[in-house]
């Protein structure tokens, strides 16, 4: 009781990287494109999230340190492997669509 993991699939993929792979698992070119944060502010806002949402969203994603930590802890703990992304993105395509 209380043990902290640090759980991670078996790559680390950036945010196009991930986009990418939905796409191809749909079956559509997808593209990732960076917003700037003011920008986001004021379509988070308009679109009726709360201020104090916005605000620790936009926090933790100008404050994310770069990772490139890869753990096994997910087998260790299951004894399965961490499953890739394109697997997961495989299995939820429908829900892209």
């Amino acid at each position: 009781m209380g043990a902290k993991y640090v759980l991670t699939g078996p790559q680390v993929l950036s945010r196009a990287e991930q986009v990418q792979t939905i796409g191809e698992a749909i079956g559509r070119l997808v593209t990732f494109e960076r917003v700037p944060v003011q920008v986001a502010r004021r379509q988070m806002l308009a679109d009726g999230r709360p201020p104090a949402l916005v605000a620790a969203l936009l926090a933790s994603a100008e404050s994310r340190p770069v990772s490139n930590v890869i753990t096994s802890t997910v087998e260790e703990i299951t004894g399965v492997p961490a499953r890739t992304f394109r697997s997961w993105a495989e299995e939820h395509a429908d829900e892209f669509r």
